[in-house]
Parts: structure tokens; sequence; C-alpha cells
């Protein structure tokens, strides 16, 4: 028995990406000018990226463009994801958690993870395995410090058992309780039903580099029962009492007028997104994601949304219904696209294609409530 997905909800995810031409500051200003437009209406949240020592992401401080953010929006949800947990002091994150979500009014949300580059942990001296150590010690102590607001230190991994530190109380708690939404992207299908289990949000798949829309129903559905069983249990860690968890997936997305004009728009930009994007690759000599990209054909393959509003429409209508995904989180600025471009598709997308998506949904039969 198959569980029919929830409510859509449409979100953006971002790099902030390096943008040829614009300086730092510059690439900052434009990105708060898109989110300022979002937040009037149609999405419901914001996905911020992390990575180190790339152009791919010029925001290695999710938490300090997230607080610029909660204060030139106020209705939009704002989503680091990912926190890299291996990468910080767990009170120093949990204290950051606290402030953003104090400065957002309660409308943070948080994604945690291990890294998806070991080249961007190494800048830090952290191997995979040690990651994977440390996220799993460092995890519990910073959602036991949400829920209570006591933040007790857990053991230092790999180093002898000593005497434990003093409890530290927490005077910036988060507004919500017993914490913010807790998100988990990942490409690996061996951890969703882990995921589900514990009641992550999850973001399966990355883009370009997304499994098939077949793969994704499957893992939808393993996620679903994982979850049931254990809500059954009463053994779900990390959902929010009363609350469905998300399953998703991520799209670059560009709306135009027409296709022939989504697709001159996007031939070049994507090529400097790409280039962005496999930068640390191929400065390793990896292989991994960096040969040429044809974007005619992901986006043929509906991997990547570009063309017209019924064209768009189309093709996230497909994802939503063959993924059975409840959640679409949109690119729309990345690589060379300039602001007006970006600010017109946005728009394009909230005022065409997400009417047009919820009205073939709907008639579909596929929109469920969000109760657990």
């Amino acid at each position: 028995m198959t569980e029919a997905p929830g409510d859509i909800e449409f979100g953006l995810f971002d790099w902030v990406d390096a943008r040829p031409g614009r300086s730092v500051a510059e690439v900052y200003d434009d990105r708060l000018r898109v989110l300022a437009e979002a937040d009037r209406g149609g999405f419901s949240t914001y996905h911020l990226a992390e990575h180190h020592g790339t152009p791919l992401g010029l925001a290695p401080s999710p938490a300090v463009f997230l607080a610029a953010a909660a204060r030139v929006t106020s209705r939009i949800r704002l989503a680091a994801t990912t926190f890299i947990v291996p990468l910080y002091d767990p009170l120093r994150l949990v204290q950051e958690i606290g402030m953003l979500d104090q400065l957002s009014h309660g409308r943070l949300e948080v994604g945690v993870g291990k890294g998806s580059s070991p080249i961007e942990a190494a800048m830090y001296g952290v191997d995979r395995p040690r990651a994977a150590e440390v996220f799993e010690a460092h995890l519990p102590a910073v959602v036991e410090a949400l829920e209570t607001g006591v933040f007790r230190r857990p053991p230092a991994v790999g180093a002898p058992s000593g005497p434990a530190a003093e409890p530290v109380e927490l005077h910036v708690p988060p507004v919500q309780r017993p914490h913010p939404p807790l998100w988990y992207p990942t490409s690996n299908p061996d951890s969703i039903p882990r995921l589900g289990a514990e009641g992550f949000d999850v973001l399966f798949g990355f883009a370009f580099v997304s499994p098939p829309l077949d793969v994704v129903r499957e893992q939808s559905r393993v996620f679903r029962a994982r979850h049931r069983e254990a809500l059954a249990r009463g053994a779900v860690r990390y959902g929010l009492p009363g609350r469905r968890p998300r399953f998703g997936m991520m799209r670059h997305v560009l709306v135009a007028r027409t296709d022939e004009e989504a697709l001159a728009l996007a031939r070049p930009a994507f090529a400097d997104h790409h280039a962005s994007f496999t930068h640390l690759w191929r400065r390793a000599g990896s292989e991994r994601h960096s040969g040429p990209a044809d974007l005619d054909r992901l986006v043929a393959e509906g991997r990547v949304f570009v063309g017209s509003p019924e064209t768009v429409a189309a093709r996230v209508a497909e994802a939503v219904t063959v993924g059975e995904v409840d959640h679409l989180a949109g690119a729309f600025a990345w690589g060379s696209l300039d602001l007006a471009a970006v600010l017109e598709s946005l728009r394009l997308f909230r005022d065409e294609v997400v009417p047009a998506v919820r009205a073939s949904v709907g008639a579909a039969g596929l929109v469920a409530g969000r109760s657990a």
C-alpha cells in the first residue's frame, strides 16, 4: 500500500555560486533581492548549502548569510541545508541555531550532515571516517541542547575518557519547540530507511546528478513506510510531534516566455555553473561530476527544468506525481544568469507554474493532508 504525498511545497535551493563579472558583495546583494521577491509568496523554504574553498559556494558560513536573509524577509522559512556538523564545535553550532531562530522569529529550519565533499572536509583536517564518527557523537548533543536548553558536551571522538565538562545553560534558546525542523539531504539510497525512521525531512538526489524518477518513487515509499513503522513504536527521534516529514527533490529551474528563450539563456549560464560545481573535483584530478555537461540532454531527461511556463509546469507535475515527493526545491540563481532573468524566472514560476502544478496534481487526486 502506497501513501499519497502531502500538500506540495515549493522551495528555493541556493549555493550562492560565483557569477562572472560580479563581486562577491554584489552576488550577496543580488541573492538577497531574489529572496525578498520569493518572500512575497509561492515559496515555503529557502535552502542554503555550505561549501568551502570553491566558487560553487560563496556562503561558507550559512549562519551569517541566513542572518542577513532574516532581516530582508518576513515569511519564507530559512533552511541551512546543510550545516556540516563535523566542522563545528557543537556548542557553537547550538548557539548559532538559537540566534538564527530568534533573528528570524521562528522561521529557521536546520539541515545536518557529514559533508558531501571529502576534499572540503580535508581543508579542516577531517577525513571521511572521522567525519562520520564526529557526526554521530555531536548531533544527539546538539538536538538535546535545543530541546532542554542545556548543552552537555559529548566525549571527544578518539580521545581518552576524562572528567565530563560542566553543562552549559543556553541563554539564547530556539523559538520553535522542541526544536526547528531537521533536514538531511542525501544521494545515498541506503540512508533512506534510517532517515524515515528517525523523522528527518529529506532532499533526495541533487539536480542534474539525481536518480531517475522511478528510483525517487521507490525511495519515497521506503521512507514513508519506515516512518510509519517507527511512529507506531514511538521511536521517531528527530521528527516533530504531529508533523509529517517531507520527502523532496531539487532541480535547477529557468522559466522564460518561450522554450527557445529559456534555453538560450540557460546554456551559457549552466556552463559557468558547471565549472564552479566541478571546480574542486577537477583540481583534485577526480572524474566525479567533472565530465562535460550536455544541458539539452539534461533538460530532455527532466533533470533540469528549463522552458516556458507550460513546459516547466508539465515537468514539475511529472516529477511530483511520478516521484511521489511533496517538496520541490528549485535552484533559480546559478552560473552567469543575470538578476533580471532570475527574477523573471522566479515570478513566472510563482505566478504561472505553481498554480498549474497544483491544479494538475489536485486533479490527479494526489494531494493529501500533512497530518502524521
